[in-house]
């Protein structure tokens, strides 16, 4: 039977690659977007894109009525708010709407998208989260609405996928993109000691389809890329552009400096992405080792 899938935040980078991925492999594809906000995928005749708040009961009700499949990619991603219980709203108590809504109307899986930082770094599916992304708010209420999504695994599939950090097709130059903007504007990059997983978006999106085709009820799946310093990122973009560029360390002890600065102006109210914990992050080996979606799914994505 043709499937009909729901995506919601269909404006977003993640979102809008899963609409054309699912469009193109044959299903029939619902994304919904805020009033105001325009999908900026390409046009297709099974895309339907409906003005919808995610957050809104009344307006998701029949569209999840018309659905079989839900892809819940939409979130508040902020890293400046500082009320947990804003988070907590947004991401956890929209999700359990959700997904009572598609209990009532028998859907039949529900695809839960999280981020890779609910995993503990360095490890695989199942390895508690660590400092510093268990101090971000981000990160912990969408760990809250993980364990949510599994409690509901006796009543419909449910399946959540955890990508790690995603570049490429539909990002915008203020959100992960600000990368790619740096590699091609900048000719010197400073290099934190970090690392990260790096996936481009497009493969992002082809894993999280393969884990709602193949994954496992109650199953949770890292969605992972390369894993790469700041300077081998950096500097496989570069290559990519066809630029040539200067690369220079950041030592911890400045990161740190300017992420106590960070902090002492937030009690002033002025508020900012840098912080000690935003700045730890730069200084972590953010990196995943997993092959259970290669096994699983048989999800093995190319590298950026």
């Amino acid at each position: 039977m043709k499937k009909t899938i729901l995506v919601t935040g269909a404006n977003g980078m993640l979102a809008t690659n899963i609409v054309e991925e699912l469009a193109e492999a044959g299903y029939d594809v619902i994304g919904t977007v805020r009033k105001g906000r325009r999908y900026k995928g390409e046009a297709s005749d099974r895309v339907v894109i409906e003005e919808a708040d995610f957050k809104d009961e009344a307006s998701m009700a029949p569209i999840v009525a018309r659905c079989n499949v839900v892809f819940h990619v939409a979130a508040m991603t902020s890293q400046s708010e500082k009320d947990y219980e804003v988070f907590r709203k947004v991401n956890v108590e929209s999700t359990r709407m959700l997904l009572d809504l598609a209990v009532a109307n028998s859907v039949e899986t529900f695809v839960y998208v999280s981020t890779a930082n609910t995993i503990g770094y360095g490890g695989a599916e199942g390895v508690p989260m660590k400092y510093p992304f268990s101090e971000s708010f981000y990160a912990l209420s969408k760990k809250e609405a993980e364990d949510l999504v599994m409690t509901y695994s006796d009543r419909l599939k449910v399946v959540v996928v955890n990508p790690t950090f995603m570049i490429g097709k539909y990002g915008s130059a203020k959100g992960s993109n600000r990368v790619i903007s740096m590699v091609k504007k900048n000719p010197v990059l400073f290099c934190p000691s970090g690392a990260k997983n790096v996936i481009d978006v497009s493969e992002a999106a082809r894993g999280m389809i393969l884990a709602m085709e193949r994954g496992k009820s109650g199953s949770q799946y890292l969605i992972c890329g390369k894993n790469c310093s700041y300077k081998e990122m950096f500097s496989r973009l570069a290559s990519r552009y066809g630029v040539r560029r200067i690369y220079i360390p950041v030592p911890d002890w400045l990161l740190k400096i300017a992420g106590h600065c960070g902090d002492f102006l937030a009690k002033f109210g002025i508020s900012s992405e840098v912080s000690t914990v935003n700045m730890d992050m730069l200084m972590t080996r953010n990196v995943y080792h997993t092959d259970k979606a290669s096994k699983e799914l048989g999800f093995n994505p190319a590298e950026i």
